[in-house]
């Protein structure tokens, strides 16, 4: 009795293998697409699942605000707008969770069109009556802030103020990062320090926009990088 075997050529095995990896990887980039998530980000949590290291500067989350998916908005006016995300007027709340306790935070661009000022939260819980803090762009104080928030309100002293009565506070697209690392908190703009200070009360969250009164302001490319 003759027994015949089937042998797979091995041209044929990796073009169906190539093939497939193709199509997973124009479904996942559909989905990413949907819910705001870069292809960077993705790629990290894969590579660092599966041992790979900590990706270089190890990349936590980034939109470009061609879409909201990520988003969770609070309160407020916010859109899309020529391909950047759109906030205000009157008081406006938008959070999106960062796996991290320590990062920064990078926004590429950031335009204060009218009003007396934005803030970015950082290490914020409870979305809806938020506890964290926020540092705030604030021409109304004539300076830079960071602040406390407990229970949806911000607490009326700020932790920190920098005043800059002089500043050229609008139509100017600004680079602002703010880096969070232990109970120390720092923010630049335009690659000049402007603020540090210290609180330990909140030492976890995710991080989000605000808007206030007649504030008309916009966003785009926001990265935010661990901290080690």
């Amino acid at each position: 009795m003759t027994t015949s075997t089937r042998h797979t050529l091995p041209g044929q095995s990796m073009v169906e293998i190539g093939v497939m990896i193709a199509l997973v990887a124009v479904i996942a980039a559909v989905g990413l697409s949907t819910t705001g998530t870069s292809v960077d980000t993705a790629m990290c949590q894969v590579v660092s699942a599966f041992g790979g290291g900590d990706c270089g500067t190890r990349l936590l989350f980034a939109d470009d605000f061609t879409n909201m998916n990520a988003w969770e908005r609070a309160a407020g006016t916010w859109k899309i707008d020529n391909g950047e995300l759109s906030g205000g007027p009157g008081e406006g709340r938008l959070f999106t969770p960062i796996p991290a306790d320590d990062y920064t935070i990078d926004i590429d661009t950031a335009r204060l069109s009218q009003g007396n000022g934005y803030g970015v939260f950082f290490r914020t819980e409870n979305f809806g009556k938020v506890n964290g803090y926020t540092f705030q762009y604030d021409p109304g104080l004539q300076g830079f802030a960071f602040r406390k928030w407990v229970n949806g309100s911000e607490i009326s002293t700020p932790i920190a103020i920098a005043k800059a009565p002089n500043y050229d506070w609008y139509n100017s697209d600004r680079k602002l990062q703010i880096t969070v690392k232990g109970d120390t908190f720092t923010a630049s703009i335009d690659g000049q320090h402007v603020l540090t200070t210290s609180d330990s009360t909140y030492t976890s969250g995710g991080i989000g926009l605000r808007t206030w009164d007649s504030t008309q302001a916009s966003f785009d490319n926001l990265s935010v990088y661990s901290v080690r």
